[in-house]
């Protein structure tokens, strides 16, 4: 299962528009990408990701959605984004804001 929050006609998303960040954040997608192989190849379980510097979450897994251990994950994902983008919200006009 892969958790891919991407919208297309976001410009801060936008791969075209290829800035430190992004190129920052496509280096980051490819490490989480390749810790899930990994994790598939032996069989393991993986949950694993980041929140980027303007709140987007980026999140990839095997696990069950379903799974209680992925839900308690979810749960404090969504505490840690909604705190950076309150924290962005303060610091700016929000403008820049993903999510």
């Amino acid at each position: 299962m892969n958790n891919l929050d991407w919208e297309a006609n976001n410009s801060n998303q936008d791969l075209a528009n290829q800035d430190k960040l992004s190129m920052e954040q496509l280096r980051a997608m490819q490490l989480v990408a390749k810790m899930k192989e990994a994790a598939d190849r032996c069989g393991a379980g993986f949950v694993g990701g980041f929140i980027s510097p303007t709140g987007q979450r980026f999140m990839m897994s095997n696990v069950d959605s379903d799974d209680v251990q992925m839900q308690a994950i979810n749960a404090q994902l969504d505490a840690m984004q909604d705190q950076r983008l309150f924290e962005l919200m303060q610091d700016s006009d929000g403008e820049e804001l993903i999510g």
